[in-house]
Parts: structure tokens; C-alpha cells; sequence
């Protein structure tokens, strides 16, 4: 009952402080009323090629039309965390004035520029700007399909709608009839840069801007994943009323059985009651297992939070560097709940090494987290990539880590020690523990893990694909509410899932039953894994060293986070489970 009530009371505060932290992304334009004639400023960003999306350099990587003194933008966490930097470009864009042709610069390309500017044509880099915080998105140049040539974009066009003094819609696009030859073995080439402003007035609202740019999936894909989500809806509840049903049928025949037995004494124990005096043993590893369940448990909340302000609308379509950064302020307030479930379970399972328990809890994500970001960090930077982080970036990070999350999870390691009841079984434990009995391969551990993970990856596995090609790709997020669903679903078969499976464990007399909830609960992370190699392979196009190892490092640490997450609800789940049955039987 304290931890529920813990994990509403921080659930409220979280969903309260990722408000405070997010609603700037939402309503940060309010204010941004132009007069006629009055400045704006368009800010460029970075060049990224179109099939690696994580390999992001700075606009002026290229040869671009450069001013004269390199001015950025102050940018927020989020913002620096999703690559950008952001930086003040010489286009001059005014409000309500059209421009019908400006020229930006003229200058001579050398060798070196022009073999930059092939490269990244070839590879179909795309730019992006932002004018009053509207992404733009253009492509650096084209490739005729038949010749092979190459051909840079010299002329963009600016078309902008307003309501009233308000920026309600912006567009860029390239001009075709200025585009510039790039050859190959060319040691200079005059160009000359320009662009074009329309303004066009408009009836939408500014109050409809960001419903509009969130409108922006394909009515066909949302239909199909709608589908999808109720096929699997029925999945789930035929899937969850049959396992009832037979757990239910079968639970009611053993009561019948041993309520028979119970009246004749000379008669053995068979089947899961005769595990009465074992299934409680406390498993080997306490304090590792402690952490993972406390883990596990922060993971599920974050994601619950997380989906929550995107259903409400908190999360600005092109803002993923805010989702980046409300998750590790989310973290670091969630360790108190780390804390207190991993401490709380370590005192009901008697561990003595508290040391251990809390260097377990509040290392157990960030350790891995941090060897995967060092190596990563350490390739963008040899890369030349805005994806490394800024030396000050990594500085708050390591202060919030140490002065809020360590803190934070010490403080609820220390209330789950000395504010939890001892472990109230419903059956006594016997000193010497029984032994197991051999068992065929398909009743092993790996079948019964296999099982555990494949069915519930059968529930998700179709979103799973526009949940990647939204990460791994230029498309926003699919609907959350969609997500949101996947999520539960996943969840609930999770749960019956390893329900299921325990008791299976448990009627052949296998009473380590505690690990295998967790490992078969985590399971379906292995073949969120193993799919991530299928899209990979068949699905994109990603090349290289430095977008391949932010693929298999971020896949790692989501598929990681997923399997503490799903740990710990098969190992709740099953603890309930076990529970009710065995304080439902009479036990010498």
C-alpha cells in the first residue's frame, strides 16, 4: 500500500514538473507577434544524409553562404541532446515582404568544396532551418537518374502564411532552372546563391498551427495501425479469458485434488502444493535481482509518464530534443521510486550488503547508458558530428546525475529499509531446499524463456515497424494514442504470459521460479532485438561507421530498458500469482 501510494504521489509530481518543463515547447510562440516589416530571423541547422539519420553535421559544414561573424542561438537541453545548432543565417526575411529575387553571396567553389558538395548530393543530404520555430527541410541538390549528375540547389523559395501578424505555415523549396552542374575533377566553379520570399495570408488560427503540424501522418498508415492495434486487442482478450480460463479450471481441479488428499495421510503431495515449503526460498543474487525489479519499475514509470504528456499534447511534433531531455529529468526524479522498490524487496528478501543493494540500483541503468554514450560520444566527435555533446552539456548531465539521482535513490533505498514489513509468506520455508527434477528440453528454462518472449512480441510487432521508421527515420512519432495502446497490451500479455508459464514451472516441481519470472518476462526484448536486425537489413538503408554504432548502441539500451521494465511486471505479476494460490491451501 506505501509503495502505491509513493508512486502515485511521485507519478503527480512528475507528470507536474515535465509540464512545467515541456509547456514552453507548446506555447513558447504565443508571444511571437511581428509587425510589418519587422526582421525574423531564419536560423540554419544541420545537413544530415537522408538514410542515416543520427549522422548530423552543422550547416556550414558545406559551402553555404556564410555571415560574416557565426552567431547561435541559445538552445535548450532538448535541443542540444537531438543535435541541433542552431546558428543565425544572412537571409533576410521580413514580415509581410515579399522578395522577389535576392542574391545571398557569390563565391568560387574550390576542388575540395566540390567534391564536399558531390558527396553530399549523392548521398541526398537534406538541410533544415527554422523561421518563428517552423522546421524547414530541403535538399541540398538532385541526381538526374538517367545521366548520373549531379546538380546543387543555388535558389530557395520561401513561402510563408500569415494570419493577421502571426506565422501560421512556412515551405521551402529548391528552384530547379538555377541549379548548378557539379562535375567530377572540376577545380573551381563561380555559383551564385539566392532566394525568393511569398507571402500568402491565410484563414487557419494560430491556435490550429500545431494541430496542423501534428496532423501530419498518412491517413493510410494511421488506418493500418489502427487495424493492427484492434486485431491485437482481440488477440489480448481471447488470449487473457483463455489462459483465466484454464489457470481458473485447472487451479479448481487441484483444490479438489488436495482437498481429497488432505483426508488421506498416507497419500504424497504431487504437483505444485508439494513445492509449499520451497516456493518462497528467497533466489540466489539478492541484491542484483532487487535492483533489476527497482529498475524495472522506474523504466515502466517513465514510460508511463512520458507517453501521458505526449497523448495530452505536451510535446511539440518536431521537438524530439524535448522528449530527450523530459526523459532525463524524469529519470533522475524517478530514482526515488528505484530506490525505495529495489530496497524495499531487498529487506523482505533478508539481504544484508545495503552497499551493494544501492551501488546495484542506481548504477544498474546509467552504467551502461554511460559505456554506450562515452563510445558513441567518442565517434561523433572523430566524425565531426553535432550528434557529440557540448563539453558544458555533458557537465549538467554529470551534476544532475550526482546531485539528484544518486541522492534520489539513496533516500528511497533508505525508506523501503526502514519503513517495509518483513516478507509475510503465506507457507514456511524448510531450511534445506528440494530438489529438482530432470526435465525434458521443452520444458527447460530456454523453451519456457522462448515462449515468454515470442507471444508478446506477436502483439506489437506491426507498430513495432512505425515505431522505427519514426526513430530511424525523418517521419514524426505515430500517434501516441496508438502507442499508448501498444504499450497496455504489451503489459497485459506480459503478465499472463509469465502467469501462465510460472505455473507451468510450478506443477513440475520447479521451485526457482523467481529469476525465471523476470527473464521470461524480459524476454520479448531479445526479439525486439533480433526484429531490429530485420529492419535493419530489410527495411533501411543505413551505411557507416558512425550511424551503425548509434543504431546497435540506442537498440541496446532501449531493448535493455525494455527487458528491466518487463522483468519486473513478470515478476509482480507472478508474485501475485503464487501468492493467492498457495494462501488458498492447507500446509503442514
Amino acid at each position: 500500500m506505501k509503495i502505491l501510494q509513493s508512486s502515485r504521489m511521485s507519478t503527480i509530481l512528475l507528470l507536474g514538473v515535465a509540464l512545467v518543463l515541456s509547456v514552453g515547447v507548446v506555447c513558447a510562440h504565443d508571444d511571437q507577434r511581428y509587425d510589418k516589416q519587422e526582421a525574423m530571423p531564419l536560423f540554419v541547422d544541420n545537413v544530415i544524409p537522408e538514410d542515416n539519420p543520427s549522422e548530423s553535421y552543422r550547416y556550414y559544414a558545406l559551402a553555404f553562404c556564410k555571415p560574416e561573424d557565426e552567431k547561435h542561438k541559445v538552445q535548450t537541453l532538448g535541443e542540444v541532446l537531438g543535435g541541433s545548432r542552431k546558428i543565425y543565417s544572412n537571409y533576410d526575411i521580413r514580415y509581410d515582404v515579399d522578395v522577389q529575387r535576392e542574391t545571398l553571396c557569390t563565391k568560387k567553389l574550390t576542388a575540395t568544396e566540390i567534391t564536399e558538395f558531390r558527396y553530399a548530393v549523392a548521398h541526398q543530404y537534406h538541410y533544415t532551418m527554422y523561421l518563428d520555430e517552423i522546421q524547414l527541410r530541403g535538399y541540398v541538390g538532385t541526381q538526374d537518374t538517367k545521366s548520373g549528375d549531379l546538380y546543387l540547389y543555388t535558389t530557395l523559395h520561401f513561402k510563408i502564411s500569415k494570419n493577421r501578424d502571426r506565422v501560421i505555415e512556412a515551405h521551402v523549396t529548391p528552384e530547379e532552372s538555377t541549379k548548378v552542374l557539379l562535375k567530377d575533377g572540376d577545380t573551381s566553379l563561380d555559383v551564385s546563391f539566392a532566394y525568393t520570399v511569398k507571402w500568402t495570408d491565410t484563414e487557419v488560427t494560430f491556435e490550429d498551427r500545431t494541430a496542423n503540424n501534428e496532423a501530419e501522418h498518412d491517413e493510410g498508415e494511421v488506418e493500418i495501425q489502427w487495424f493492427s492495434i484492434v486485431n491485437s486487442f482481440v488477440l489480448v482478450v481471447l488470449l487473457t479469458a483463455f489462459l483465466v480460463y484454464i489457470v481458473l479450471r485447472i487451479l479448481n481441479k487441484d483444490y479438489q485434488r488436495y482437498s481429497i488428499l488432505e483426508e488421506e495421510a498416507d497419500v504424497e503431495e504431487t504437483g505444485w502444493k508439494r513445492l509449499h515449503a520451497d516456493v518462497f526460498r528467497f533466489p540466489p543474487m539478492k541484491a542484483l535481482f532487487a535492483s533489476i525489479v527497482g529498475c524495472g519499475t522506474q523504466v515502466m514509470l517513465i514510460f508511463v509518464c512520458m507517453l501521458t504528456l505526449a497523448v495530452v499534447g505536451v510535446f511539440y511534433p518536431h521537438g524530439r530534443g524535448t522528449m530527450y531531455a523530459t526523459v532525463i529529468v524524469v529519470y533522475a526524479l524517478t530514482a526515488v521510486i528505484a530506490g525505495y522498490v529495489s530496497g524495499s524487496l531487498y529487506k523482505k528478501m533478508e539481504g544484508k550488503d545495503w552497499v551493494h543493494n544501492v551501488l546495484l540500483t542506481v548504477t544498474l541503468v546509467t552504467g551502461p547508458a554511460f559505456m554506450i554514450w562515452a563510445y558513441l560520444n567518442t565517434v561523433a566527435i572523430a566524425y565531426g558530428s553535432t550528434a557529440a555533446l557540448p563539453f558544458g552539456t555533458i557537465v549538467g548531465l554529470f551534476a544532475l546525475y550526482f546531485l539528484v539521482t544518486f541522492p534520489l535513490t539513496l533516500a528511497g533505498a533508505l525508506a523501503g529499509k526502514h519503513y517495509t514489513s518483513d516478507f509475510d509468506a503465506p507457507t514456511r520455508t524448510k531450511f534445506a531446499a528440494r530438489e529438482i527434477p530432470t526435465a525434458p528440453w521443452y520444458r527447460g528454462s530456454l523453451a519456457h524463456v522462448l515462449v515468454a518472449g515470442f507471444l508478446p512480441f506477436t502483439a506489437i510487432y506491426i507498430e513495432l515497424y512505425y515505431v522505427f521508421i519514426s526513430i530511424w527515420g525523418h517521419r514524426n512519432f505515430a500517434p501516441f494514442g496508438i502507442l499508448y495502446l501498444v504499450f497496455i497490451i504489451l503489459i497485459v500479455v506480459t503478465a499472463c504470459i509469465t502467469i501462465a508459464l510460472t505455473y507451468v514451472q510450478l506443477s513440475h516441481e520447479n521451485h526457482r521460479w523467481w529469476w525465471l519470472s523476470v527473464i521470461s518476462g524480459g524476454a520479448t526484448s531479445f526479439f525486439v532485438y533480433l526484429y531490429s536486425m530485420y529492419f535493419l537489413v530489410n527495411e533501411s538503408h543505413m551505411t557507416g561507421l558512425l550511424q551503425l554504432s548509434f543504431y546497435f548502441g540506442y537498440m541496446g539500451l532501449l531493448c535493455y530498458g525494455l527487458f528491466l521494465m518487463l522483468g519486473a511486471v513478470g515478476f509482480f505479476a507472478s508474485m501475485i500469482f503464487v501468492r493467492q494460490i498457495y494462501r488458498s491451501i492447507k500446509c503442514d
